[in-house]
């Protein structure tokens, strides 16, 4: 019985230091001051999104830059109907297997997929290499270099994404306290999970 009255002030004294530290918080911050941090959340919320989907987009686009090449390759190549039957359904695959951002959060996912990714990549890719007519199709170059060019931004896209994340977390870790205030829309405000290559990258620059 001791023990339990002793944890029910601790939590009462826990729970009223908070309720205090957030009026404060708020008390400290001027209408102007609330204006520019609403500012700056949404305006780092938007970049975020922008980010995320413009890699996203980059992606779909060399999904679709697979499949053409293939039809493409069909149009030169009619005798190996069965190996680009097996490899759109590869291509495909991998618009199945994508991560989200909300599963971006498991690196056991994204390590599938880039997996996944570069075999199905390089499969499309060294089966045109095969082909002697593809070498003088024009179509097939543009495609093979916008394929080539986008594998190797994949990484670039989520530096960015991260760099865009960990500034959006570091802001609600920071005004925590106040969020309910900043974000209008009364829906739950969350950290962002991150492809963790923020420290990676900078750490290369550093060298």
């Amino acid at each position: 019985m001791k023990n339990t009255l002793w944890l029910l002030l601790l939590f009462l004294t826990v729970a009223a230091c908070s309720s205090r530290i957030n009026r404060q918080t708020e008390e400290q911050l001027t209408d102007e001051q609330f204006d520019s941090l609403r500012s700056v959340y949404y305006g780092l919320n938007d970049s975020l999104k922008h980010a995320w989907n413009i890699m996203m987009e980059d992606d779909s686009e060399k999904i679709n830059n697979l499949h053409l090449l293939l039809d493409e390759i069909q149009k030169l190549e009619t005798r190996g109907t069965d190996t680009l039957d097996s490899l759109n359904q590869m291509v495909s695959m991998l618009e199945e297997m994508r991560y989200d951002s909300v599963s971006v959060r498991s690196s056991a996912l994204i390590d599938k997929y880039d997996s996944a990714n570069t075999a199905v990549s390089n499969a499309v890719l060294d089966y045109v290499e095969n082909i002697p007519e593809a070498e003088y199709n024009p179509v097939v170059n543009v495609l093979v270099d916008q394929v080539m060019s986008a594998n190797n931004s994949i990484l670039l896209y989520r530096i960015r994404y991260d760099r865009f994340s960990e500034d959006f977390n570091i802001f609600l870790e920071k005004y925590k306290n106040v969020m309910s205030n900043i974000d209008s829309s009364g829906g739950p405000v969350y950290k962002r999970p991150m492809f963790r290559l923020v420290n990676d990258f900078r750490e290369e620059e550093e060298k």
